[in-house]
C-alpha cells in the first residue's frame, strides 16, 4: 500500500483565504449608496445656483454694517480714534448687495439713547457724512459682494477723544432719488484700550 504525503494545515489555510475573499466581496457588493448625507445625518444642501443681482431700479431697503472689533489708536494719544467699517446695501428679496447712489451717514450716540422703533435719538456725539463721490471712492467688491469700505477717524471731524467709554454706531443710507432712507441696526463700539 502506498502512502500519499499529507500536508497538514494547507487546506485549512486555503479554505480560510477563500472564505475571507468571498466574505469581502459579499460585503463590498452589498454596499450601495443611494443618498449622500452630512456627518450629522442630514441631507446636504442643494447645489449652488446663479442668482441674478438686483437691478439699479430696485430700491435699497436693507443695510448691513460690519465693523472692526474695536477702534485703534493711530495718533499715539492713548485714545482709539480709527474705526474700520464695511457697508453693504441690499434690495430685498435679492440676496446679493449692490452699489447705489446716495449718501451714507455714520452717527455715534451715547449708549442706549437711540430709539430703534422711531429711528430717533438726541444729537449724535460724532457724525461722518459720505456723499455720492466719497461713496464711489470707497467701493469694494469682495467675498460678500459689492459694498463700501470706510475708515471713520475722529480726527477728520475735529475730535481727539470722546467723553464716553463706548458709543452706539448707527448708519443711514439716504438714496439720491429721494426715496425712504434705510437705517442699520445699532452696534456698540468700545472706545477704550484693552
Amino acid at each position: 500500500m502506498k502512502h500519499r504525503p499529507r500536508i497538514i494545515g494547507s487546506r485549512r489555510k486555503g479554505r480560510g483565504i477563500v472564505a475571507t475573499l468571498v466574505a469581502s466581496t459579499a460585503v463590498l457588493a452589498g454596499c450601495v449608496t443611494d443618498s449622500i448625507e452630512s456627518t450629522t445625518g442630514r441631507p446636504l444642501p442643494p447645489d449652488p445656483r446663479e442668482v441674478p443681482p438686483a437691478s439699479a431700479g430696485d430700491p435699497i431697503n436693507a443695510i448691513s454694517v460690519l465693523k472692526s472689533q474695536q477702534p485703534i489708536d493711530t495718533t499715539g494719544n492713548g485714545f482709539p480714534n480709527l474705526l474700520g467699517v464695511g457697508v453693504y446695501l441690499f434690495a430685498r428679496p435679492y440676496p446679493i448687495p449692490r452699489f447705489a447712489t446716495g449718501t451714507l451717514v455714520f452717527d455715534l450716540h451715547e449708549p442706549g439713547v437711540f430709539d430703534v422703533v422711531r429711528n430717533a435719538a438726541p444729537p449724535a456725539i460724532a457724525t461722518w457724512t459720505l456723499g455720492p463721490q466719497e461713496m464711489a471712492a470707497a467701493q469694494v467688491d469682495n467675498l460678500i459682494g459689492p459694498g463700501y469700505q470706510i475708515s471713520l477717524d475722529l480726527g477728520t471731524i475735529g475730535l481727539s477723544e470722546l467723553s464716553v467709554d463706548s458709543a452706539d454706531l448707527v448708519v443711514r443710507f439716504v438714496p439720491a432719488d429721494g426715496s425712504e432712507p434705510v437705517t442699520s441696526s445699532v452696534q456698540r463700539v468700545p472706545f477704550r484700550l484693552f
